[in-house]
C-alpha cells in the first residue's frame, strides 16, 4: 500500500497552540498518521485492479458458443483420410485447370490441424467454468474493496470524533 501525506508538524503545532502538552500532541498526531496510512487505499493501490472497461472485454457466454467444440473439430477430415483421394494427377483427366485451382491440395491439406492439435483446445464446459470462476473472483474482490472503504470511513469518522472531542475538552 501506497503511504498518503498528513502534515504532522502542523497538526502537533495546532494542539499545542490549543495549549496540549507536546508529549501528549506527538502522541496524538502519531497515531492518527499511523491509523490513516494503514487505512487509506491510494490511487496507486487501486490502479491494478480490474474496472468495468476490462471486465466488458472479457469473453461472454454468446461468445464462446459460436466456437468450435472438440465435437466440431472431430468430425473434419484427418491427413489419412485425404490420403486416399484423387491426387492432382488423377483430377488433371478429369477436370480443367480452371476447375482444379480453386480446390485444396495435399499440402494445403497437410497444414491442417489434426485431431490431436485441437484435442488441447479448450470447450465450451472448459471456458464456461473460466467465465464463473472470474466472476466470483471478481465478486469477492468487490466484496472486500467495499468492507474494506466501510472500515476506512468507520476509522476516518472515529478518530475525527475522537480529535474533535479532544479539541473540544481543551477548549472548555
Amino acid at each position: 500500500m501506497t503511504t498518503t501525506m498528513f502534515d504532522t508538524y502542523n497538526a502537533v503545532k495546532t494542539l499545542k497552540d490549543k495549549g496540549v502538552g507536546e508529549d501528549v500532541a506527538l502522541a496524538i498526531v502519531e497515531t492518527i498518521g499511523k491509523a490513516v496510512n494503514e487505512v487509506t487505499a491510494t490511487k496507486a493501490d487501486l490502479a491494478n485492479l480490474a474496472t468495468r472497461t476490462d471486465i466488458a472485454d472479457m469473453a461472454t457466454k454468446s461468445d464462446m458458443a459460436n466456437m468450435a467444440t472438440k465435437a466440431d473439430i472431430a468430425d473434419m477430415a484427418t491427413k489419412s483420410d485425404m490420403a486416399n483421394m484423387a491426387t492432382k494427377a488423377d483430377i488433371a483427366d478429369m477436370a480443367t485447370k480452371a476447375d482444379i485451382a480453386d480446390m485444396a491440395t495435399k499440402a494445403d491439406i497437410a497444414d491442417m490441424a489434426t485431431k490431436a492439435d485441437i484435442a488441447d483446445m479448450a470447450t465450451k464446459s472448459d471456458l464456461t467454468r473460466l467465465e464463473a470462476v472470474t466472476k466470483a473472483d471478481i465478486k469477492d474482490l468487490e466484496t472486500r474493496l467495499t468492507t474494506r472503504f466501510i472500515w476506512i470511513g468507520l476509522a476516518i469518522v472515529g478518530l475525527t470524533s475522537a480529535i474533535m472531542g479532544a479539541f473540544d475538552q481543551l477548549l472548555r
